[in-house]
């Protein structure tokens, strides 16, 4: 017994030896050969880089007025390191209660929301606003033992100094999102991005390069010192000078403001551009937005005000400008008329009798004009003259000049989010069309054979399957009729079809941007050029880093002679009998216009009021379209827009409105 015991205590004895060896050798390796390595990790976790986010770039107009700056502001925010989870719930809830009733959006819910959103870097603060007044920081300041990880700082942030204006152009900031992070290395959680309008079309030239401050933290990740060990400074991202008109901009925006507000509407869109440049003046999308509200944090709700504004209501963050097409209405007559007279089918001096309806097709004109060549069935939008001019163009040279004067594409203007206008031709209608008839077509066999395959099934004589396989074939047969009748319709391409494009109606659907540009064509003796934004790219301190100027596309397929006849009627618009001539009625400039009632798809009866012009007519410098949504007459709704834009931008601002 005693034996065993002494064998036992050896064992022991021998065990603990060995694991002391281990210890021994484990500390050796610990301290001796990896000793350089976990020092540096120990020098690593003393010390944190925490970012110091770089002012984005100025944009400016062309005379050097900004519209989108920087400026510096109080910022609360919280460090969940410098709490445990407990002391960090308490936190929350009081600084909600101490913001709450200056902005009500905050609450503990979404406090929480933001926090919960960075899952890295935990050590670095989240903000939670920006831009608070220093009455708020006083308040804050006061029950800062109450708010332990709370954070009030003053930082660089993202301004619009004239609130909404311009702000479909300018667009706005927000948060780096997860496929940006993915995308580009250099963006980190937290970093401010471009994402909408100019903003986010010139990203790599307005963002700046972040900075960092090192600062020592203790073992739970609190500084533990006030000042910092190491900054660096952020450098500023780029300036963007634009062709931008501020002046002639604020016109804009306050004469379709007018406008809507005298019509009691809410939706519209109009665009100037200097017509030999291409340069765009000015533009203005309706409704708008405050760029201002959307700089992070912002909640969910304020977002979802813009992005989903409510039944009844006009979508906000869309441009209208660029990104929604309107059918033309009779401001497309110009073109009917330019290809009518290169068809060498039409010359100006020809009539055509329009008797009020075009017995054809039973269309109507506004009223019996009699007998009208070019010049008077421009200026009184004659239906009759115009479907008359078209037939005989035919709609290939139709065609042709929709595409020449670039009405079908894109204008290449340098904001994110255009589309490209749409009309139809004898091609276009047979792609859209067919494979819709077709479809149509097979669900009608499908349930045709369904039909008669039960039946056939419950029929119990010979006499009864003959009898309902011959009531198949008829109704088969039937079927085929239908189909060639819709098809002769609906698929070929029909002289109907050729008047009601001729006079700015059926297929066509064209952006406002893309009618101020072709306008500008016809204005300049065919050069289409590529409407454009931003002038240059300056550094902070001026220097040129890149410039844009005017780029023409094409030189369009019509004779000097012809494009001049078409300004030329379009100039009697304006004047005495015209339709646009109430607009203009004692302006002391001769302008070219054209007005139009442009009905949104057949049988809806929503009619937009849209208008055309340029001036001066002999020596036109600047273009204009306009539209209001369910405004009827463009003379009326978008017309006056029109006039103040041209008296400002010519110094005629004492001239009375008629």
């Amino acid at each position: 017994m005693e034996q065993n015991t002494l064998h036992k205590i050896k064992v022991f004895q021998w065990l603990i030896i060995l694991i002391f060896c281990v210890l021994i050798l484990r500390l050796g390796y610990l301290q001796i050969l990896n000793a350089s390595a976990y020092q540096t990790k120990a020098e690593q976790n003393q010390f944190r880089m925490l970012p110091v986010f770089a002012p984005r770039g100025d944009i400016l107009d062309q005379d050097g007025t900004v519209l989108a700056a920087n400026k510096i502001v109080n910022t609360v925010s919280i460090i969940r390191h410098q709490t445990d989870e407990e002391t960090l719930e308490h936190t929350i809830e009081k600084l909600a209660g101490l913001l709450s009733d200056l902005y009500p959006e905050i609450d503990a819910e979404y406090i929480q929301g933001l926090l919960d959103e960075q899952q890295v870097r935990l050590y670095e603060p989240v903000v939670i606003k920006r831009d608070i007044p220093i009455e708020v920081v006083a308040r804050l300041e006061e029950r800062r033992e109450e708010l332990p990880g709370v954070v009030i700082d003053q930082e660089m942030v993202r301004y619009y100094p004239e609130g909404p204006m311009a702000s479909h152009i300018l667009g706005h900031i927000g948060e780096a999102s997860e496929e940006e992070l993915e995308k580009d290395e250099t963006y980190r959680q937290g970093d401010l991005t471009g994402k909408f309008g100019l903003e986010a079309q010139y990203e790599e030239y307005l963002r700046g390069k972040n900075g960092f401050r090192q600062v020592e933290v203790d073992a739970n990740g609190r500084p533990v010192t006030d000042s910092d060990l190491r900054r660096v400074e952020p450098e500023q991202g780029n300036n963007l000078v634009l062709t931008l008109d501020n002046e002639l901009q604020k016109t804009l925006e306050e004469a379709i403001d007018k406008s809507l507000k005298d019509l009691g509407k809410t939706a519209g869109a109009a665009v100037v551009l200097d017509v030999n440049t291409g340069a765009v003046l000015a533009m203005v999308s309706r409704p708008d937005f405050d760029p201002n509200n959307l700089v992070p944090p912002v909640s969910t709700k304020a977002v979802e005000e813009y992005l989903n504004p409510g039944a009844g209501k006009k979508p906000v963050m869309q441009n209208r400008a660029i990104s929604s097409k309107y059918p033309p209405g009779s401001t497309f007559k110009p073109v009917t008329a330019l290809a009518a007279l290169e068809s060498g089918n039409v010359k100006p001096s020809d009539a055509f009798y329009c008797g009020g309806v075009w017995s054809e097709t039973n269309t109507k004109c506004t009223q019996s004009h009699g007998r009208v060549d070019l010049y008077r069935g421009m200026a009184a939008s004659c239906n009759i003259y115009f479907i008359e001019a078209g037939r005989r163009a035919g709609i290939d040279m139709l065609a042709k000049y929709i595409n020449e004067v670039g009405l079908d594409e894109k204008t290449g203007v340098d904001l994110p989010g255009e589309v490209s206008g749409s009309s139809s031709n004898p091609e276009k209608k047979k792609s859209i069309q067919l494979p819709i008839l077709e479809k149509w077509y097979q669900d009608k066999q499908n349930k045709i054979e369904q039909k008669y395959a039960k039946l056939l099934k419950e029929a119990k004589t010979d006499q009864e399957k003959n009898d309902i396989l011959f009531r198949k074939k008829d109704e088969l047969r039937v079927l085929e009729s239908e189909y060639q009748i819709k098809y002769d319709y609906e698929v070929e391409w029909s002289a109907h079809d050729t008047y009601i494009l001729s006079f700015g109606q059926g297929a066509n659907e064209y952006t406002p941007i893309g009618l101020a540009n072709y306008v500008a064509t016809i204005a300049n003796g065919g050069k289409l050029m590529r409407p454009y934004l931003v002038q240059r790219v300056e550094s902070p301190d001026g220097q040129v880093i890149s410039e844009f100027g005017s780029h023409q596309v094409d030189q369009i397929d019509a004779s000097q002679e012809n494009l001049a006849l078409v300004r030329e009627a379009m100039k009697r618009v304006a004047q005495s009998g015209g339709t646009a001539s109430g607009v203009f009625n004692g302006f002391p400039m001769q302008v070219g216009a054209k007005t139009g009632t442009a009905e949104s798809g057949w049988g809806k009866e929503i009619y937009h009021g849209v208008f055309v012009a340029f001036a001066p007519a002999d020596d036109p410098q600047i273009a204009f379209a306009g539209i209001i949504e369910e405004g009827y007459h463009g003379s009326t709704s978008a017309g006056p827009i029109a006039r103040a834009v041209f008296e400002k931008y010519f110094g005629f601002d004492d001239v009375s409105s008629p």
